[in-house]
């Protein structure tokens, strides 16, 4: 869809992008930079060379297990540096990488094996207990404690280490051990598999979407070039390469390619923090003077909010990029100000490996948008009924977009595949504008829509008043069916601020000021917290389970 912004300064239109596997970004990283660190875990340095020589090994070991070119390999691994050696070394092996969330119930990580068929498990030793009582094939369990520093391994030991292993199991560091595959096995990087991802299932069952080496080699690539390729930073970089802070987990699609095959492939340094709290990931910016830190707008907020924030020094950072979720722009603005860092936002889905949209670096930042399409991306918005119509700029619809990074499909479910995919177009699902420049802004999720007193409400619009009160946190609002009526209520639910009171009066009070009265709810509730999936979205599938919960409580 045609705009009148001129496209970033430095940023191709259009990449040449090479016909290789993604392994090569780790491969090519290693032979070009052997000796450079590439992941820092606890202090540790693990170099480029020793990485890929370990993948290999990894490799050879799947092999001699029976793994296959096709094969589908599920890792059950947070960011530590097994997981970046586990995923080339099956990608290596011409395998699929199914990357399953460890935050998942066991069932639904059982589900996802038997669905993908997943004979091989690699698994942390930490997280053998988050295991369904099947699991298929051949379970890998690798020591949480083997890539930190001898003391820490030592006071892991001395604590009683991780779980032990169930019996019959393989140890990781052993397979290690073997001799290294001879060659990694020759792909077709636009028709074979490179991994299944999920979806984050915040507003329907997850969903395997199939992603090929091609699609995540030309996403990693339009991302680094949106930042890279012409070297903007909002403060001078520092010599030497990036160092990148990587807290967004790489088992979901978000940190697989922006924080992890992105910065493989340009020989940045990843400092791994496998548990993302706020202190966590500031004292990992501030011991490692890192440049660059992908992350989620809950993020920023615990971080600024945390009570010993001003303890930590965050100016080494040049770079931020925000997504996962929309970011309040007070947030960004307060986060930039601690950091002196540029903070880019950007759009994408699981679907499409995932980023299609960014905001430029140059010019006036508006953190409202999501900005403009990557490069060889296109976008525009159609009726969300049809999904025919092309709709002029100004006009609120659904968001289809179309380029390299799009998926193949959805796994065994073509039904599926055909709706989402029509020409070539990838139907997002999320209601969207497109201004006069050619920005884009999100609305909602399409399936989010609400009808109150027959007229549409975008839940996003109440959450965004009531989050605007500054007693309130986090806000989330849904609509509830009142069959007596025939009609829908709006509610919302609302999580107040440490040490902030307020009544529901005065809540209803700032949404009557700042929403049509359509779209003021007929109740607010005040609630402990709110479900969340790993990026901070609201999860709505749970968030229905605490309101039943609510009005069971009301009645009685």
């Amino acid at each position: 869809m045609g705009g009148g912004a001129p496209y970033p300064g430095g940023v191709p239109r259009s990449i040449n992008y090479p016909e290789i596997p993604l392994y090569a970004f780790l491969e090519n990283s290693a032979r070009k930079y052997p000796d450079r660190p590439a992941a820092i875990f606890y202090g540790r340095r693990h170099s480029y060379g020793s990485l890929w020589e370990q993948a290999l090994r990894l490799a050879g070991a799947l092999r001699r297990l029976g793994v296959e070119k096709g094969d589908r390999v599920a890792l059950l691994l947070p960011n530590v540096p097994q997981f970046i050696v586990s995923y080339n070394a099956v990608l290596a092996m011409g395998a699929t990488v199914v990357a399953v969330s460890p935050l998942n119930p066991p069932e639904e990580i059982g589900r996802e094996l038997e669905e993908t068929e997943a004979q091989t498990l690699i698994a942390l030793d930490r997280l053998v207990d988050r295991l369904p009582e099947e699991t298929p094939g051949d379970l890998i369990v690798a020591d949480a404690a083997a890539y930190a520093p001898p003391h820490l391994r030592l006071l892991d030991r001395l604590r009683g280490g991780g779980a032990r292993p169930p019996q019959g199991s393989h140890d990781f560091e052993g397979l290690l051990r073997g001799p290294a595959l001879e060659a990694p096995v020759e792909v077709e990087p636009g028709e074979d598999l490179a991994a299944i991802q999920y979806t984050g299932g915040t507003t329907g069952p997850p969903r395997g979407v199939m992603l090929t080496h091609r699609n995540l080699v030309a996403n990693a690539l339009q991302s680094y070039f949106w930042l890279r390729g012409w070297g903007y930073s909002a403060k001078p970089q520092p010599a030497g390469w990036p160092v990148v802070v990587c807290a967004v987990p790489f088992f979901h699609i978000y940190g697989m390619t922006v924080a992890m095959n992105e910065t493989l492939q340009f020989g940045c340094t990843l400092v791994l923090v496998p548990d993302p709290r706020p202190e966590a990931i500031m004292e990992a910016v501030q011991r490692h003077r890192a440049t660059h830190l992908p992350l989620i707008p809950r993020m920023m907020r615990e971080m600024l909010e945390h009570p010993d924030s001003a303890r930590y020094d965050l100016k080494s950072l040049t770079s931020c990029v925000s997504g996962g979720s929309a970011a309040e722009p007070a947030i960004v603005e307060r986060f930039e100000e601690k950091t002196g860092a540029r903070i880019y936002h950007g759009y994408g889905l699981t679907e499409a490996g995932p980023t299609t949209h960014c905001t430029p670096l140059d010019g006036a930042p508006d953190h409202s948008t999501v900005g403009l399409p990557f490069p060889d991306t296109e976008a525009k918005i159609v009726d969300a009924r049809t999904g025919e119509i092309e709709l002029p700029l100004g006009e609120e619809g659904e968001l289809v977009v179309r380029g390299p990074q799009v998926m193949a499909g959805y796994w065994r479910r073509p039904e599926e595949t055909r709706r989402a995919l029509r020409d070539g177009w990838l139907y997002t699902g999320d209601i969207a504008l497109v201004n006069d420049d050619g920005f884009l802004y999100i609305v909602d999720r399409k399936m989010n829509r609400i009808v109150s007193g027959g007229h549409t409400v975008w839940p996003s619009r109440v959450e965004e008043a009531l989050s605007a009160h500054p007693a309130v946190q986090m806000a989330a609002a849904l609509g509830v069916p009142d069959p007596l009526r025939c009609a829908t209520d709006l509610r919302a639910l609302v999580v107040l601020r440490p040490e902030h009171s307020v009544s529901v009066e005065d809540l209803m009070d700032h949404c009557r000021g700042s929403l049509e009265p359509h779209e003021v709810p007929a109740r607010i509730d005040v609630v402990p917290s709110l479900p969340l999936s790993p990026l901070g979205k609201v999860d709505r599938r749970a968030l229905q389970g605490i309101l039943d919960g609510l009005q069971a409580s009301q009645r009685s």
